[in-house]
C-alpha cells in the first residue's frame, strides 16, 4: 500500500497548497508522485551483520515469546495554536529567485540497514540565504526539537522520503501571512483580523497565492476557487510535534460516517533524531471490513519513531468523530530473523529456475535446517480404507465453509520456502473469520508497504507484527491484509491465515479483493529500486500461485469491482487488467512505487518462464472411468472406486470433501488431498452419517493432473448418534433397533439436507408397514415382507426431522438407516419383491400426496408398472374407476360366466370389476349394451358409481347442491350426497362440472376422504 493524496484532492490544488504551507515551515505538504528522473534509482542495501543464524536457535522452531509489545491510542482535536509560527506585523518581501536556478534533481537517497538516518546534504537545502539557515540551525540546537517547527533540519530537507516533489525555493522564502492568520483564527475559534498597513492605516493586500489550477465545481461542488482559502478552511487537525512512546507503526483512525469526511491525513515522524518529510497517507473507505465501525489510514511503517506530528484535512474543516492517533510497538522476540523458512517444495525449484534461464538465488538471510511446522502426513496404500478427517475441515460442522479454488498440488514442485505465521509470531487469538473465501484466483497484485527501507533481517519480523496488529485489531480487519510479504533479503512471509493452502480473500485491493491475492514488498519503492533478492522472491511467489491455479502470467483478465474501497470506479464495474498488476492499476494509490512498478513487465516475463519450465514436466492426463466406477457395499458404509490407468502416471491421489450428519451442503466444502495408491481401484469408507464426494487424479513425479469426479455416498447413521431418538417401546439390540408393536417409532433430527431415506430391515413373519414422516407429514410408506434383510428407500422431499413409525403389529429389526442427499451416486440394490416405494412421480409436497400414497399402500392402485408412476393429472377410464372401487371394497364377488357387456370379454383385465359393478347395480352401461371400458368417466358418472356402491341412507335433497347441477339431473342425488359427506367441495365458482372428465388425482382424493370418514 502506498501513501498518496486521497482522490478528492485535485493534483493542482494539492500542489498549490503544498507550496503555500511549506513556506511557513509548519505544513510541508506532500505533492503528487513525480516520475523517476533519468538517474538510476538508488539500490536498497541488503548487507547486514544480522544475517547469520544464531546457533542457539534450532532450525524449524516457531517464534519465541514476543516481549515489549505496546499499543497506544491518542485522541486528536483541532488545530493546536502552538503548532503555528508567529506572524510579522508587516508582510515580508522576498527577492525574486535567480532565474537561472533549477530545481534539485538529486536522485532519491539510498537507504541502508543501519538505524541512523543520514544528515541532509548541503545541496538539498534551500538556497535563499545561507546566513538565515545557519541562524535557524543555531536556534534549533538551543530549543526542544519536538516543539520547534523552524529547525534547519526541517527547512533544509528538500528531497522527500516518499517520492514527493522538491520544495520550491521561492515558496520557502515567501511565507503567506494570510494563511497563518487564518489558521490562528481557526485555532482560536475567531475570525481573522485584516492585515493593516502601519503607514497608511489601510488594509494591505495579501501576498499573491502561488499560481495554481483553478478548482472546478465538479470537484468541490461550488466551493470558491481560491485554493489557498478553500484548503485552509478544510484543515481540521494540526498537532504540534510531540514526543511519544517508541513505535514502529503509526496510523490515524476515526468513526465511520455516511459521507467520506476525511480528505487527507499526513504524518511526519522523528527517527534517530531527524524529522522525516510529511507523508500523505492512503485512506481506506471501511469496505475492507464491512462490519467495522471505524476506518482510517494505511499504516506508516517507521524504522523506529519517538515523536510525531499529525495533519488532517476534511471536507468541511470539522474534526471527525472519534479521531485518534494509533501507535504500535510490536515488541521483539529472540527468534526474530533467526528461523529457517518452512519448505514444502516437492520438486527442485533451483533446477526449474535454471531451466527457465533464471539464476537460482537464495534469500540473503537463510538458515540451515528442517521445516518449522511440518504438514501432517496422509496415509497411503490401497489396502486400507480411506476416511475423510472431517474434524480437520474448518466450517464443516456448521456448514459455513464455502467452495474455494481447486489447487493444482503439482505446484508444490515450485513452492518457495515461506516463513510461516507461527515463525514470525502472529497472535492467532485475535484473528477473526474473514467470511467467504475466493472461489478462483484470477489476478495477483504487487504492493509495497511504503515503509522504511532501513530495517534489518530481524526488523522485518517486527514490522510484519506491527502491520498485522494495525490491520487485524486497530482497524478491525481480523487479520493482516496481504496474503504474502517479501523483505529486501528475499525472505517470503505468509500473510493472511490460510494463504499457503488456498487463495483466501484478503484486504489488499479495496473493491477487488475477491479472486485476487496480494504480495507486498516491504519498504518504499517510490524512492529506490527493489533489491534483486526481493524481486526474485516476488517472482517465486507469483510463479507458484500462477502454476497452482492456472493463471497466465502475461495475459489479461476482467475483474468486477465489489463495493467502493479505494477503487477508481463504482460497484459492479468490470475492468480488464493484467493478471499480474500493481495496486495503482485499480486503486487511487502510487503503490507499488514507481521503481517497482517499472519492474513489473520484467517480473511478468520471468514468472512466465518459470511457469513454463514447471509445465515442461507436463502434468499427466485425467483418468477416465469404467461403467462400474462406483459401487456401494451393504449397508452403504463403503464404496469401491475404479478408474482407468493413465499413461505415465506412477500414482493416483484421492481427493475428497465431506460433511457430517446435519452438516451443510457438501458441494460448498473445499477439496482436500487424500491418500495415494499405485493401482486403479481403492476402498472409500465414510464415518457414520457422513456424506462424502470423491475424485481421483493422476500423479507423475509429484506433478498432478486434473481430477475426475468419482461419486458421492452417505454412510448409515450410528445408532448412538445424538440426532436419533427412540420412543413408544422401541428397543436397542446389538447393532440393531427393534420395533414389535404398532406406534413404535424412530425420530431423526437435523435431517434438512436429506432427500431420501434408505432402510435395511428384516421381518420375522408377515408384513411390516412403516410410515415415513417428514416434518410431521407423511412422506411415504415402506412395506417389508418376511424374508432376508430388505433394503428399502423412499424420497422424503423438503422438511426438517424424519420419523419412522410401525403401523401394524409386526416385529421388524432395523439393521441400518441412511439419510442420503441429492447427488447420491448409487443407492443400494433394492429388494423389490419384499419392499415397495411410493410412486416415483408424487412427493410429500404435492396436494394429492396423502390420497395417492394411500391408494398405493391400500392396494387400490398399482400405478404404471413401467416407471412406478401414478399420473395424477391424467383422465381415468370407466374401466379403471370401477376397478378402483372393486379393489377398495373387496366384495369377494365371483365373476359371472356370462359376458356382462358386449364390449367386456373375459380376457379384459377389468372383467371381474365390471362384472361386479353390473351385478351390484353400481354401473349400468350404455343403451347400446356396451360399457365403454376405455371411455373417460365424467365427474357425474363417478359420483353415481360411488353413491351406488356406498348405498347411503336418506333421500336426495329437493334443492340444488351446486349451481350447475339441477334437481332433475341423473347424478343429482349422488353429487348432493358427496357434497354433504365432505367428499367434494366443487369449484370456487360454485359449480361441480358433472360432464367434465375426472382425473386420477381427483378420484384418489375422493376415495381417500371416503375411507377416512367411514
Amino acid at each position: 500500500m502506498s501513501r498518496t493524496l486521497h482522490p478528492v484532492l485535485k493534483a493542482g490544488a494539492a500542489t498549490a497548497l503544498a507550496l503555500t504551507l511549506t513556506a511557513t515551515t509548519v505544513l510541508p505538504a506532500t505533492a503528487m508522485p513525480v516520475l523517476p528522473d533519468t538517474t538510476a534509482a538508488p539500490v536498497v542495501d541488503t548487507a547486514t551483520s544480522e544475517n547469520a543464524v544464531d546457533p542457539a536457535i534450532e532450525s524449524g522452531e516457531v517464534a519465541s515469546e514476543v516481549k515489549g509489545a505496546e499499543e497506544r491510542s491518542i485522541a486528536l482535536g483541532g488545530i493546536d495554536p502552538e503548532a503555528l509560527p508567529e506572524v510579522p506585523d508587516t508582510p515580508e518581501v522576498t527577492p525574486a529567485p535567480d532565474a537561472t536556478q533549477t530545481p534539485d534533481s538529486t536522485p532519491a537517497p539510498s537507504v541502508t540497514d543501519t538505524p541512523d538516518i543520514a544528515e541532509p546534504s548541503a545541496s538539498s537545502a534551500p538556497e535563499s540565504s545561507e546566513a538565515a539557515t545557519e541562524s535557524a540551525a543555531a536556534e534549533s540546537e538551543a530549543s526542544e526539537p519536538e516543539v520547534s517547527l523552524m529547525s534547519s533540519t526541517l527547512s533544509a530537507r528538500s528531497t522527500p522520503v516518499s517520492g514527493t516533489a522538491p520544495e520550491s525555493p521561492a515558496s520557502v522564502s515567501q511565507p503567506s501571512d494570510v494563511v497563518i492568520r487564518q489558521l490562528q483564527a481557526k485555532a482560536a475559534g475567531t475570525a481573522p483580523a485584516a492585515d493593516t498597513d502601519t503607514t497608511s492605516g489601510t488594509a494591505a493586500e495579501a501576498p499573491a497565492a502561488p499560481e495554481a489550477e483553478e478548482l472546478t465545481d465538479s470537484v468541490f461542488d461550488g466551493a470558491i476557487s481560491s485554493t489557498q482559502e478553500v484548503e485552509v478552511e478544510r484543515i481540521a487537525t494540526l498537532t504540534r510535534p510531540v514526543e511519544t512512546m517508541d513505535f514502529i507503526v503509526a496510523g490515524v483512525t476515526w468513526d465511520i460516517t455516511e459521507t467520506d469526511q476525511v480528505t487527507e491525513v499526513s504524518l511526519r515522524v522523528r527517527e534517530a533524531g531527524e524529522w522525516t518529510d510529511w507523508n500523505s497517507m492512503e485512506i481506506d473507505s471501511g469496505d475492507e471490513a464491512p462490519h467495522a465501525d471505524r476506518m482510517g489510514t494505511e499504516p506508516l511503517i517507521s524504522s523506529g519513531g519517538d515523536a510525531i506530528q499529525v495533519r488532517v484535512t476534511t471536507a468541511d474543516g470539522e474534526v471527525p468523530a472519534g479521531l485518534e492517533l494509533e501507535l504500535i510497538d510490536p515488541g521483539t522476540a529472540e527468534t526474530d530473523g533467526k528461523l529457517e523458512a518452512a519448505s514444502a517444495a516437492s520438486g527442485d525449484l533451483a533446477q526449474l529456475e535454471q531451466q527457465a534461464g533464471l539464476a537460482s538465488q537464495e534469500p540473503a538471510h537463510s538458515a540451515q535446517g528442517s521445516t518449522a511446522v511440518p504438514a501432517a502426513s496422509l496415509g497411503t496404500g490401497s489396502d486400507s480404507a480411506f476416511r475423510p478427517a472431517i474434524h480437520e475441515q474448518q466450517g464443516l460442522i456448521t456448514g459455513t465453509a464455502q467452495a474455494t479454488a481447486t489447487a493444482n498440488a503439482s505446484a508444490d514442485a515450485i513452492k518457495p520456502k515461506i516463513i510461516t505465521r507461527a515463525q514470525w509470531g502472529a497472535d492467532e487469538s485475535v484473528v477473526q473469520d474473514w467470511g467467504t473465501p475466493s472461489t478462483d484466483l484470477q489476478a495477483m497484485y504487487v504492493h509495497h508497504t511504503a515503509g522504511s527501507n532501513n530495517y534489518s533481517a530481524s526488523g522485518a519480523y517486527v514490522q510484519i507484527r506491527g502491520i498485522f496488529q494495525y490491520h487485524a485489531v486497530t482497524k478491525g480487519w481480523g487479520d493482516i491484509g496481504y496474503q504474502f510479504l517479501v523483505d529486501k533479503y528475499g525472505n517470503i512471509f505468509q500473510g493472511r491465515r490460510g494463504s499457503i493452502e488456498k487463495p483466501v480473500q484478503g484486504a489488499q485491493a479495496g473493491g477487488f479483493n475477491t479472486d485476487t491475492i496480494g504480495i507486498s514488498a516491504m519498504g518504499n519503492y517510490d524512492v529506490a529500486s527493489a533489491p534483486a533478492p526481493m524481486v526474485r522472491a516476488i517472482e517465486k511467489v507469483l510463479a507458484w500461485q500462477a502454476y497452482r491455479y492456472d493463471v497466465d502470467p502475461t495475459a489479461s483478465v476482467t475483474l468486477t469491482q465489489r463495493g467502493k474501497g479505494s477503487a477508481k470506479w463504482s460497484d459492479g464495474t468490470r475492468k480488464t487488467v493484467p493478471t499480474i498488476l500493481g495496486h495503482n492499476v485499480t486503486n487511487f494509490t502510487s503503490c507499488p512505487g514507481q521503481y517497482l512498478d517499472a519492474q513489473l513487465p520484467t517480473i511478468r516475463k520471468n514468472v512466465d518462464r518459470l511457469v513454463a519450465a514447471a509445465r515442461a514436466n507436463q502434468k499427466p492426463g485425467t483418468p477416465s472411468l469404467p461403467s462400474n466406477h462406483y459401487r456401494l457395499s451393504s449397508p452403504g458404509t463403503q464404496a469401491t472406486a475404479r478408474w482407468n490407468a493413465v499413461s505415465g502416471a506412477d500414482q493416483y491421489q484421492i481427493m475428497y470433501r465431506a460433511v457430517p450428519q446435519g452438516g451443510g451442503a457438501v458441494s460448498n466444502q473445499t477439496w482436500i488431498a487424500g491418500k495415494t495408491v499405485t493401482g486403479t481401484s481403492t476402498q472409500l469408507s465414510n464415518t457414520p452419517g457422513e456424506t462424502a464426494q470423491y475424485a481421483v487424479r493422476a500423479l507423475r513425479g509429484g506433478v498432478a493432473g486434473a481430477q475426475r469426479y468419482l461419486g458421492q455416498h452417505t454412510a448409515p447413521l450410528s445408532w448412538a448418534d445424538d440426532d436419533i431418538f427412540y420412543g413408544n417401546g422401541t428397543t436397542k439390540g446389538s447393532g440393531t433397533i427393534q420395533a414389535d408393536a404398532k406406534g413404535e417409532a424412530i425420530r431423526i433430527e437435523n435431517a434438512g439436507q436429506a432427500d431420501r431415506v434408505v432402510v435395511t430391515a428384516q421381518v420375522a413373519s408377515g408384513t411390516a408397514n412403516i410410515r415415513v414422516e417428514r416434518g410431521g407429514k407423511r412422506a411415504g410408506r415402506l412395506q417389508i415382507v418376511a424374508g432376508g434383510p430388505t433394503v428399502c428407500a423412499v424420497s422424503v422431499g423438503q422438511g426438517s426431522n424424519i420419523r419412522l413409525e410401525l403401523e401394524n403389529n409386526a416385529t421388524v429389526t432395523y439393521t441400518s438407516v441412511a439419510l442420503t442427499r441429492s447427488g447420491q451416486t448409487q443407492d443400494l440394490a433394492m429388494t423389490a419383491s419384499r419392499c415397495d416405494a411410493t410412486f416415483s412421480d408424487i412427493t410429500s409436497d404435492d396436494a394429492a400426496f396423502q390420497a395417492v400414497d394411500w391408494m398405493k399402500w391400500s392396494g387400490v392402485s398399482t400405478g404404471y408398472a413401467g416407471d412406478n408412476t401414478y399420473r395424477t393429472g391424467r383422465s381415468i377410464s370407466r374401466g379403471e374407476s370401477v376397478a378402483f372401487l372393486y379393489r377398495y371394497l373387496d366384495p369377494k364377488h365371483a365373476p359371472a360366466a356370462k359376458q356382462p357387456f358386449k364390449d367386456v370379454v373375459k380376457s379384459n383385465s377389468f372383467y371381474g370389476a365390471i362384472s361386479w359393478a353390473k351385478d351390484s347395480n353400481v354401473a349400468r352401461g350404455h343403451a347400446d349394451g356396451a360399457f365403454g371400458v376405455y371411455d373417460n368417466v365424467t365427474r357425474g358418472e363417478f359420483a353415481s358409481f360411488l353413491y351406488r356402491a356406498a348405498k347411503p341412507k336418506g333421500a336426495a335433497p329437493k334443492s340444488k347442491s351446486f349451481k350447475d347441477v339441477p334437481v332433475g339431473s341423473t347424478h343429482h342425488a349422488a353429487i348432493a350426497w358427496m357434497k354433504n359427506a365432505g367428499l367434494t367441495t366443487g369449484y370456487t365458482d360454485g359449480s361441480f362440472r358433472q360432464h367434465q372428465s375426472i382425473t386420477r388425482g381427483e378420484v384418489a382424493r375422493i376415495l381417500y376422504r371416503f375411507d377416512q370418514g367411514r
